[in-house]
């Protein structure tokens, strides 16, 4: 019996380390499957046309959603770090920090109007926005697209500003004396927009051109919103449109 034992006891020390071999082997096959692929993270970088004032529905139709709905996948995740009144300067205090903690993989930047409404120089702003681009390339990890500057002579809002004012024009909201001609105003968008290409192409980001589009907005003046500067729902989807076309280029 004892040997009957002993035998009995051998065959079940092989058959638990058997067992054993074939458990550490289901255990370990979960781990040579590939890892899942992080989420497309989308950070928005801008002022009030970012954040989305003037449409009816900002969540629905300002034209950082509808660019993140249109070509980024459903996995990703969108953030809209958009401030209205923000200049570059306020934007590298207030907004890039906080957009660099979620670390995206795709950035948009329209930051260019204010700057020029409060009198920053091409020279500053360029060295400003160098700062905010290189910060928010994080060394090439992340696709930025960078607009231009529109044609501001076209809004409304400022042919309300000039003496030949039209009779439904809307509300000027320049003081008096500190409106420039239609000249000094397109001389300063045309330095802005020479300061925003050399920027983009040093800091390997990607242009978007708003201004060259802004011919359009003399033939369908219902992509504006009543107070004649900021884009309705219908201007956020024509703007959305051309950044997603910067975005994935025909071949």
């Amino acid at each position: 019996m004892r040997r009957r034992s002993s035998v009995w006891l051998v065959v079940s020390s092989l058959f638990a380390l058997v067992m054993t071999g074939c458990s550490s082997a289901t255990r370990s096959s979960p781990a040579a499957t590939a890892p899942a692929q992080p989420a497309a993270v989308y950070a928005a970088i801008g002022a009030s046309e970012t954040y989305g004032i003037g449409a009816s529905d900002r969540y629905r139709e300002a034209w950082p959603q509808v660019f993140f709905h249109d070509v980024l996948p459903a996995s990703a995740i969108f953030y809209n770090f958009g401030i209205p009144g923000a200049t570059t300067a306020a934007a590298l205090r207030d907004e890039v920090p906080a957009a660099l903690a979620v670390h995206p993989s795709v950035v948009t930047v329209w930051l260019n109007v204010n700057d020029l409404i409060q009198g920053v120089s091409a020279k500053d702003y360029a060295g400003q926005l160098r700062q905010l681009l290189h910060a928010m390339r994080r060394n090439g990890q992340t696709r930025v697209l960078v607009a231009n500057t529109p044609d501001l002579g076209q809004l409304p809002a400022y042919k309300a500003c000039l003496p030949n004012a039209p009779a439904k024009a809307p509300e000027c909201l320049l003081p008096t004396g500190l409106v420039p001609s239609p000249d000094e105003l397109a001389a300063a968008v045309n330095a802005y927009n020479a300061a925003i290409a050399q920027v983009v192409k040093e800091e390997g980001a990607t242009l978007v051109d708003l201004h060259a589009g802004d011919g359009l907005l003399a033939q369908h003046p219902e992509w504006l919103s009543s107070d004649g500067f900021h884009p309705n729902g219908l201007g956020y989807a024509a703007i959305a449109r051309v950044f997603e076309a910067a975005y994935r280029p025909t071949a």
